[in-house]
């Protein structure tokens, strides 16, 4: 019996010491000392987040990862949703152009989301933004333009899951402009923090 209760309090305490880990928001610690330091953003919309990258003029590029029927067709019944969590699924690569900065935190203001800065190397931006637009550019057939969302998306090769959704993809992109993620990453709870 006495087993028993430490078993069941030995379970609780686990349980509530992972919840609280995976509630916890996971920190970007960006590069110390970049070259030729450059201001990325990373927005924050509740469950996803995406990226926005300077193009080297005033305008900005904003770039999203999620699941074709759920997040690019707009499908977000059940069906949908479970299939997206649960299965693999198609993924979509998004993009959007805002002409300035004052452009995007206007947006951010009106959705009452969450618009995060740091800064990093201009040649990791400039490389990152090639890729990304190479990789959007390679499946352009398949682009639809999404009115909810403001984004132009295609079909990506990449397929979508619980353990790779839009916050994964952000990761990896952090990730090459060298910067370090701590904390679990499941959904968009992201802070910065400058080492």
């Amino acid at each position: 019996m006495r087993l028993c209760r430490i078993t069941k309090f030995a379970s609780v305490v686990i349980f509530s010491i992972l919840l609280v880990w995976m509630l916890s928001p996971a920190t970007i610690l960006p590069p110390a000392d970049p070259v030729e330091p450059i201001t990325i953003y990373v927005t924050d919309y509740g469950w996803h987040s995406r990226m926005v990258l300077p193009t080297g003029k005033d305008e900005l590029i904003q770039y999203a990862y999620g699941d074709w029927n759920y997040f690019a067709l707009n499908q977000q019944d059940f069906k949908n949703g479970a299939a997206a969590l649960l299965l693999l699924t198609q993924g979509t690569l998004g993009r959007r152009k805002f002409s300035n900065i004052i452009e995007l935190q206007q947006i951010i203001q009106q959705q009452d989301y969450t618009l995060l800065s740091l800064e990093v190397a201009q040649a990791k931006v400039k490389q990152l933004l090639k890729l990304l637009d190479e990789r959007f550019n390679r499946n352009l057939a398949t682009s639809i333009e999404n009115p909810q969302t403001g984004l132009t998306l295609v079909k990506d090769e990449r397929k979508y899951t619980l353990l790779h959704n839009s916050n994964h993809e952000i990761v990896e992109w952090l990730k090459y402009l060298d910067c370090q993620i701590d904390g679990f990453v499941m959904w968009a709870n992201f802070q910065v923090k400058y080492s």
